[in-house]
């Protein structure tokens, strides 16, 4: 975002040469203070740019709604930030556990399964048809639900999606 451009606080990384990045480093800061050297490769700054970016829509979208829901209720959309910020810190505790669920492969310890959550699609389109929001995004990440379960994973924890994302759908 162009407001972030040059504050302390604002995350870039960077990959290539690490003696270039060295060479440049106090330059790029200027950019934004938290700079980090992935390594290498150089293509691993637009890998992890394009997989933290996949978050942002889904995020918003998932706002997004909940601001349609609310205003067709006539309430103002700021009412839910609270609330909808309350959540993005939940999941800012949980990635850590889900990151090492992943890395392990061991998805047996379920804190919420994806059982949990493919049955709670058909509450979220019945949602959607009460409010008069149009909740069609939500399709393909309940697709992706489906298939976890019909791949064995209900019972584990959500962040077995992760198996199912690997082998694209044919």
């Amino acid at each position: 975002m162009p407001s972030a451009v040059g504050a302390r606080d604002t995350l870039l990384y960077y990959a290539g040469d690490k003696a270039v990045f060295d060479e440049h480093e106090t330059t790029l800061k200027v950019l934004g203070g938290d700079t980090v050297h992935l390594g290498g490769e150089p293509d691993l700054a637009a890998l992890y740019e394009m997989a933290v970016g996949g978050t942002l829509l889904p995020a918003l979208a998932g706002f997004f709604q909940g601001a349609a829901a609310v205003q067709s209720r006539g309430l103002e959309a700021s009412t839910l930030v609270r609330f909808t910020v309350k959540w993005f810190e939940m999941i800012n505790s949980v990635l850590p556990v889900f990151a090492d669920e992943i890395d392990r492969g061991d998805y047996t310890a379920a804190a919420s399964s994806v059982n949990l959550f493919h049955e709670m699609a058909a509450d979220d389109d019945a949602f959607g048809a009460e409010a008069g929001v149009d909740n069609s995004w939500r399709a393909p990440l309940n697709d992706l639900l489906l298939r976890a379960v019909e791949a064995g994973h209900g019972d584990h924890s959500i962040s077995a999606l992760v198996e199912v994302l690997r082998a694209p759908a044919a």
